[in-house]
C-alpha cells in the first residue's frame, strides 16, 4: 500500500509539473502475473512421488496469460553453456515414462523447456525452444537473484507460454531430469499485480522537474529581496528628504482669513488647489512667490512636488534648502506683512492677529519683491501676488505701530 501511495504521488507530481511520461515508460506494461508452477515425479528409489507447488513464477510480458502443461525438457550437453539455449541448434532432451512416446495418432508429446537465463535475449531462448516444438519455455533466474524474477521482453514469440522462476525452484526442477527421471509440469494463471516501482527514467524525469521548480523559486526570491533591498534603501533617503521639506514648509506664512479685510471677496477668490473658495477663519499658507493657497491644501503638494502649483517656483530651493547658492531664487520671506496682497482679484490684508510686530522693510527691498514677482509671473503665465505696499505706506504703518506700542 505505501508503495502504491508513492506512485500515486510520483504520477500527481508529474501531471501537477506538466511533465509527459517517458515514451518507453508508457509502452511498458502497467500490470503482471504470476504463475502456479505445480511439479510431480516418481523418485526411483523410493518409489515415491514428489510433488511441488508454488506460485513461484512470473509471466513475461509478451506471454499469453494461459496455462501450460507436459514434461520438462532440458537443452543436451554438460556445460552451463548448453543449459542457456542460446543456439540456435540447440537439441533437448525430455525424459518421459515408460509408455510416454506420444499419442495413438502420431503426434509428439507436449513438453516444456527449461532454459538458464543469460548468454542471449529472452526472444532467442523461446524461439530456439519453439522451433523444438516445446508448448511452454520456463526461463530460471540467475544464482545471485536467489528466488526473485523481472520482466521480460520477447516480442514475437507468437503463442509460446513464457514464464520466469527463481534459481533455487529452477535448480529443484532442474536436478531430477538431470538424472533422467520424467517430471511433469503444469502451469496456472496466478495473482495479477500493478506495477509497484517506476522506471528509472520516470526518476530522472521528477528530478529534473524539481530542480527546474526549485531554481526558478530561488531566482523569484533573490529577485524579490533584491527589490525589497532597493525600495527600502529609497524608502529611507525619502525619509530624510521629507523630514527637511516638512522643516521648510513650517517656514512658511500662515494667515487666518477674517471678516472684513480688505479686498477680500470670499465669495468669488478660492484656492487654485481644492478650486473652492476661502471662507471666514480658513488657514492659508503665503509661498515665497506670494501665491496663497489652503494650508491643507498646499501642504501635502508641497511635501509631494515642492514646487508652487500656479508658478512652478521650487519652494524649497527658495527657502535654501537643497541647492547650490547661485541656484536658489533670492525671495524676501517677511515674517510679517502689512497692507494688502492680491492675488488676481484677491487681496488680503496680512495682519497677523498673533503678533504685533510689523515688518521693517525698505522700500528699496520692497521694490525688489515687486520685480521678482512681476518677471515670475511673465515667465509662469499665472497670476502672481504682488505686494501693494510703497514706501510712504510702509513709514505711515510703522509710525502707527510705535503709537501703539507706547
Amino acid at each position: 500500500m505505501v508503495r502504491r501511495a508513492r506512485l500515486a504521488l510520483v504520477a500527481a507530481a508529474l501531471v501537477a509539473l506538466g511533465v509527459p511520461p517517458p515514451p518507453c515508460a508508457a509502452a511498458r506494461a502497467l500490470e503482471w502475473y504470476t504463475a502456479w508452477v505445480s511439479t510431480a515425479y516418481v523418485e526411483p528409489l523410493s518409489n515415491r512421488t514428489v510433488h511441488g507447488s508454488t506460485e513461484s513464477g512470473r509471466y513475461g510480458d509478451s506471454s499469453p496469460k494461459e496455462s501450460a502443461r507436459g514434461h520438462v525438457g532440458i537443452p543436451r550437453g554438460a556445460s552451463p553453456r548448453h543449459m542457456e539455449g542460446c543456439a540456435a541448434d540447440t537439441d533437448y532432451d525430455v525424459p518421459l515414462p515408460p509408455g510416454g512416446r506420444g499419442s495413438p495418432e502420431g503426434d509428439p508429446p507436449t513438453w516444456i523447456a527449461l532454459v538458464a537465463r543469460g548468454g542471449c535475449t529472452f526472444k532467442d531462448k523461446v524461439t530456439n525452444a519453439a522451433r523444438k516444438r516445446a508448448a511452454a519455455v520456463v526461463i530460471y533466474n540467475e544464482a545471485r537473484f536467489g528466488n526473485s524474477t523481472v520482466s521480460m521482453s520477447h516480442l514475437g514469440t507468437g503463442n509460446t507460454v513464457v514464464i520466469m522462476v527463481g534459481y533455487p525452484k529452477g535448480i529443484e526442477i532442474l536436478e531430477p531430469v538431470r538424472r533422467g527421471i520424467p517430471v511433469t509440469m503444469s502451469i496456472v494463471v496466478g495473482t495479477r499485480h500493478v506495477q509497484e516501482y517506476i522506471s528509472g527514467q520516470s526518476v530522472v524525469f521528477v528530478a529534473i522537474a524539481f530542480i527546474t521548480m526549485m531554481i526558478i523559486s530561488l531566482a523569484w526570491l533573490i529577485f524579490y529581496y533584491i527589490q525589497r533591498f532597493l525600495y527600502t534603501g529609497s524608502q529611507f533617503g525619502n525619509q530624510g528628504h521629507r523630514k527637511e521639506t516638512k522643516r521648510a514648509i513650517s517656514q512658511l506664512q500662515l494667515h487666518t482669513v477674517k471678516r472684513g479685510e480688505k479686498g477680500l471677496d470670499v465669495d468669488v477668490e478660492n484656492c487654485a488647489v481644492c478650486i473652492e473658495n476661502y471662507k471666514l477663519k480658513d488657514t492659508v499658507r503665503i509661498l515665497p512667490c506670494k501665491h496663497i493657497f489652503h494650508r491643507t491644501c498646499i501642504d501635502p503638494w508641497l511635501l509631494d512636488h515642492r514646487t508652487c502649483p500656479m508658478c512652478k517656483l521650487d519652494v524649497i530651493k527658495a527657502l535654501g534648502y537643497w541647492g547650490d547658492p547661485e541656484d536658489v531664487l533670492e525671495v524676501p520671506i517677511p515674517e510679517s506683512i502689512s497692507g494688502s496682497v492680491s492675488v488676481g482679484s484677491l487681496s488680503i490684508a496680512l495682519q497677523d492677529d498673533d503678533r504685533n510686530e510689523v515688518s521693517e522693510l525698505s522700500a528699496s527691498s520692497t521694490n525688489e519683491s515687486v520685480l521678482q514677482c512681476t518677471s515670475l509671473k511673465e515667465d509662469a503665465g499665472e497670476t502672481t501676488a504682488l505686494l501693494d505696499v510703497d514706501a510712504s505706506n510702509n513709514r505711515h504703518g510703522e509710525h502707527l505701530s510705535n503709537g501703539n506700542s507706547h
